[in-house]
């Protein structure tokens, strides 16, 4: 099974370790710090993208447990909590959290002290993310038409459709045969978005440093779209926090 590597270690240990920045971060990588590290709204405050590979997992697991049910009923019901891993809004489900992520590092990329890096790099990745966004599209059809059908049979066949589309979330899928998974951006999957972010995180000059947590949980929008710390340290809980 594959292991995606994380981008960020935990906020805790880097400031137990003195690793995080002792002067304020770039509002850009503040930006990239809430789709790698962390941010207030998500459970367990883990970044965006972090989200999103937890989410893509827990999927897949699921899928792999629901395609063994022999009882219709049940089938339904992990297949429920299959889509909801891989759409649902209110839990940050793969869908929502990708999306999420990529508007952050297109935050960063439209900010004043956005690098040429960045600014090359998110309008791509936002492209990049489609076909995972899509599969999360299409694994909630296929859970309506398992909700539907009265066929054990049937509805172990539309799963397996969604086993198959949620593992291609996690590694990538191979369209086109060419014995490669996720050889183009149209076969991704969160293991070839997390490399495409780790090698933007990678050509960062001045280098891109884990953003302390103060950082990441008090930045704010004012009404005319500026970006400024929130001294009130409200840690994202009230007006326009992320």
């Amino acid at each position: 099974m594959l292991i995606i590597v994380r981008l960020a270690i935990p906020l805790a240990a880097l400031a137990a370790a003195g690793c995080v920045t002792s002067k304020p971060p770039t509002i850009a990588h503040v930006h990239i710090g809430h789709a790698l590290t962390g941010v207030a709204v998500t459970p367990g405050q883990k970044g965006y993208l972090l989200e999103a590979e937890d989410r893509a997992q827990n999927a897949l697991d699921l899928a792999n447990k629901a395609i063994l049910d022999t009882s219709l009923p049940q089938m339904r019901k992990d297949v429920e909590t299959i889509v909801q891993a891989a759409t649902s809004e209110d839990d940050f489900g793969l869908k929502h959290s990708l999306i999420m992520a990529s508007n952050h590092i297109t935050f960063a990329a439209t900010s004043d002290d956005a690098s040429q890096n960045v600014r090359a790099s998110a309008p791509l990745f936002a492209q990049h993310i489609t076909r995972v966004v899509e599969r999360c599209d299409e694994i909630a059809l296929l859970g309506k038409d398992v909700d539907v059908t009265s066929n054990l049979e049937e509805a172990r066949s539309l799963t397996a459709e969604i086993r198959s589309l949620s593992e291609q979330n996690i590694i990538g899928e191979d369209a086109h045969a060419t014995g490669v998974r996720g050889a183009t951006p149209a076969e991704y999957g969160m293991k070839q978005l997390t490399k495409e972010l780790q090698d933007m995180i990678a050509r960062e000059n001045p280098p891109y440093r884990t953003v302390d947590q103060y950082y990441l949980f008090n930045l704010i929008r004012l009404p005319n779209g500026k970006w400024i710390f929130d001294k009130a340290e409200r840690n994202g809980t009230t007006g326009s926090g992320y």
